[in-house]
């Protein structure tokens, strides 16, 4: 004989059966939005290291330029060549990354090795400002040199004995220091203009001239002493 269902408990029952079902839906959902999230972050990320860092590329450029025109390959080689070996490297892995299909990109490499480049950029750059300075000083102690060295020469030449054996040789001495006052002047020149390497170069040059003039002069007035 059935038994006749209770309408409460039947009520009850439906009402718990509904519980339930929500519960795993809103489960199935929680799931299927962490599930997509979980996709959107991922597509993000990928996305991400697979675009080229524009901004980095654009900052090591820079440094590099300014290092340049800051003339760091004359004055802080070593350092800056580093930096352009590094960009080098950077645009070649950069370059690699392009050839990929765009899933497959990862820049995170070639960010890194911009960003050294720039470091080191910025330190030739630095370095040429310190290595420029002790030049300019260098050059000034040069020149403080030079200009008691021509007073000494010049003095020699005017006081060398003079005769037929040395009109010619003292007539030569002469002319050559001539030339070495135009190359000192230039050197000043340069120097004034900031050139100081080139400038450099030229004072010590002159110095080796006129030391040269000035133990011949010695040499000529030992000789002339023995007689």
């Amino acid at each position: 004989m059935c038994r006749k269902a209770d309408p409460v408990h039947v009520f009850f029952f439906t009402q718990q059966v509904r519980t339930d079902l929500s519960a795993e839906r809103k489960e199935f959902m929680l799931k299927r939005v962490s599930l997509v999230l979980l996709a959107i972050a991922l597509i993000v990320w990928v996305a991400g290291c697979s675009k080229a860092p524009e901004v980095q590329m654009k900052a090591s450029d820079d440094a590099m330029q300014q290092a340049a025109l800051g003339e760091a390959e004359q004055y802080a080689p070593e350092t800056y060549m580093m930096a352009l070996d590094t960009l080098n490297a950077a645009k070649a892995e950069k370059q690699a990354q392009d050839g990929k299909f765009s899933l497959f990109r990862k820049y995170g490499k070639s960010e890194e090795m911009y960003a050294a480049a720039q470091r080191l950029a910025e330190q030739a750059l630095t370095d040429t400002k310190s290595a420029k300075e002790q030049v300019r000083m260098e050059n000034l102690a040069l020149v403080a040199k030079l200009d008691s060295l021509f007073v000494t020469v010049n003095k020699a030449v005017a006081g060398a004995p003079k005769g037929k054996g040395t009109r010619a040789d003292l007539a030569l001495i002469k002319s050559d220091l001539t030339t070495i006052e135009q190359t000192y002047k230039g050197a000043l020149a340069e120097h004034e203009a900031g050139k100081y390497l080139s400038a450099k170069a030229k004072f010590e040059a002159v110095q080796s001239q006129l030391n040269r003039i000035k133990t011949e002069m010695e040499t000529a007035k030992a000789k002339v002493g023995t007689k």
